[in-house]
């Protein structure tokens, strides 16, 4: 991560913009090194949840895409659907699941 001063620093996890101390402290208390995507998608949800200027997080203020390595070695880029993005709010607790109206 850079800054316009020309200011650099790394760190297994890095956050940008505004609330970037309060987040990186977030992501400093919870981070492990041997995190698995699926606990990195939910602590990545409970970090923007908690540190975003909205009052609710929700699949129409958010995109989530992620970029791995597959076992085979190939970088894999992935969009979440809107749907799937949606149901991963709701078990993460940072959202309620939709209600449907007759």
């Amino acid at each position: 991560m850079s800054d316009p001063s020309g200011k650099y620093g790394g760190w297994k996890a890095a956050a940008i913009k505004a609330n970037n101390l309060a987040t990186q402290s977030m992501i400093k208390q919870d981070y492990k090194d041997d995190i698995t995507r699926e606990e990195a998608v939910k602590l990545v949800l409970k970090v923007l949840s908690k540190t975003m200027n909205n009052t609710s997080l929700t699949f129409g203020k958010l995109e989530l895409a992620e970029v791995f390595l597959l076992p085979s070695g190939k970088v894999k880029y992935q969009i979440c659907s809107l749907e799937s993005l949606s149901k991963l709010l709701v078990k993460v607790g940072v959202t309620q699941p939709a209600t449907e109206s007759s």
